[in-house]
């Protein structure tokens, strides 16, 4: 009766924001006054029961299991509140691996959710810069145990520690994350590059070519490696391989002008290396013509005159987009801005045969 009651009054105060046009608040924090005064007095009882948790981890299996039943979910946002709390006590008192391994093992899949909160905020609780092996280890070991619908390893259980494991290694594990939901992608995304901010735009290289050191993924390296994905060998529809792509460009707060151009420059560059230009490539390059207007300078003046100098036009497909984007930019109406130059750097015959597709106007 409570939850129908808390339930309606969060729907009719969403309603009520939604009209006023107020944005809204944290997910953990009450959605109407009705659900403050139940999570208030939900509140002390949850943090008693966390203290006595810390020394008897099998009471952690019970918070969770309350928290999961169907119409605890203010009990859930108040467990999720004070979880960091809980975890950094148990993870000082018997260490953060130790116990992940120990709660998961207690844990039904119907607890998944809060037990993937704790594995969060056991990696923070850390309070080191990248979580330790040891946790890693662990997630792991989890993950192995712990499968999903189609009986493969539940790739939920590493997100917590992605941040920390090898590159080399996160690149096996890519597919995976593109064949889930875009949540989960965009989750996995974001935790395997949060400490690494100041590298965003750029594409890391091994400091020792011999030895694979660089943990984490910047924005600039999802980029390039969800371009570069195999889709018929990883088992994934074309569809969803571009579709990921867009997912990714239409997140401008991550993927924003400058860590696409990174991407975008850095492909280029490995094409005039000898390497072919990823599927997706100029589909990527037309949708940032129309997304960010920021970069038709250096699309028209370096991009393009690039891709021609690595002969784009051998490649039927990276052709027709070429041509599509140039068409694009050819007449932009901004000074100094026009795909003009490239298009005269064409061969002779491939400059005849962008003429007859486009006329000069």
């Amino acid at each position: 009766e409570n939850h129908e009651k808390i339930k309606k009054a969060n729907e009719a105060s969403a309603r009520k924001k939604e009209k006023h046009g107020y944005s809204s608040k944290s997910a953990l924090a009450p959605q109407s006054d009705e659900e403050k005064q139940a999570l208030d007095r939900v509140r002390k009882p949850v943090v008693l029961v966390m203290a006595l948790a810390v020394r008897r981890p099998e009471i952690i299996k019970a918070i969770m299991e309350n928290g999961c039943r169907g119409g605890a979910d203010v009990l859930a946002k108040a467990i999720r509140t004070n979880m960091p709390k809980l975890a950094r006590a148990a993870a000082t008192k018997h260490g953060a691996a130790k116990i992940a391994v120990q709660v998961a093992d207690m844990a039904s899949e119907k607890e998944a959710p809060l037990l993937i909160c704790f594995l969060d905020n056991l990696v923070t609780a850390a309070d080191k810069s990248l979580p330790s092996q040891e946790l890693i280890d662990a997630c792991q070991e989890i993950q192995k145990a712990r499968l999903d619908a189609d009986g493969k390893p539940d790739i939920r259980y590493i997100m917590p520690v992605v941040s920390g494991i090898k590159r080399v290694e996160l690149l096996k594990e890519l597919p995976d994350f593109v064949k889930g939901s875009d949540e989960i992608l965009k989750t996995a995304l974001h935790r395997m590059s949060e400490r690494l901010g100041r590298y965003s735009m750029i594409f890391r290289d091994e400091p020792d070519p011999t030895e694979n050191t660089l943990r984490g993924m910047s924005s600039c390296e999802q980029m390039v490696y969800l371009h570069q994905l195999d889709f018929h060998a990883i088992g994934i529809p074309q569809k969803r391989y571009l579709d990921v792509i867009r997912v990714c460009l239409e997140d401008d707060e991550v993927f924003n002008d400058r860590v696409v151009q990174a991407a975008l420059d850095y492909i280029s560059g490995k094409f005039l290396e000898g390497e072919s230009l990823p599927l997706a490539y100029m589909r990527t390059i037309i949708l940032t013509c129309s997304k960010h207007e920021s970069l038709h300078s250096w699309i028209c003046h370096v991009l393009l005159p690039r891709l021609v100098e690595g002969q784009v036009h051998s490649d039927k497909r990276q052709w027709e987009g070429w041509m599509r984007c140039a068409k694009m930019l050819e007449n932009t109406g901004d000074q100094g801005i026009s795909s003009l130059e490239a298009i005269e750097k064409l061969p002779e015959e491939q400059k005849k045969m962008y003429r007859a597709k486009y006329p000069k106007k």
